[in-house]
């Protein structure tokens, strides 16, 4: 019987850098450079920034790449593939972020 391997999948996701990893402030030990970054939907991740230079507080787009399965999908950050220029990068992040502010669930009394 044949397995069935399982559907990849892959998207970009918008975020800010937080923080770049470099040597004054970490000690890398699989030679990754790495940046701790605030995606546009709270969730804050640290991902292998490639051959990227991003700074502190740019825009950029993150690679996620993962598979579906019967228990769900399961995704993971791959990469940084673009730095984008703060005009254009503002103008996205507040476009994902009005999506996310419009799609949260309210509470009746607390809203």
């Amino acid at each position: 019987m044949e397995e069935k391997k399982p559907k990849e999948l892959m998207f970009y996701h918008i975020g800010k850098v937080v923080k770049v990893m470099d040597k004054s402030n970490s000690r890398s030990l699989d030679k990754k450079h790495k940046a701790v970054i605030e995606m546009w939907d709270n969730n804050i991740i640290t991902c292998d920034i490639g051959t990227a230079n991003p700074k502190d507080d740019d825009f950029v787009i993150v690679l996620f790449k993962g598979v579906v399965q019967a228990q769900g999908v399961f995704m993971r950050p791959e990469t940084v593939t673009d730095i984008l220029s703060q005009e254009a990068g503002q103008q996205i992040w507040d476009k994902y972020k009005g999506f996310f502010d419009k799609s949260k669930p309210t509470h009746p009394f607390t809203g």
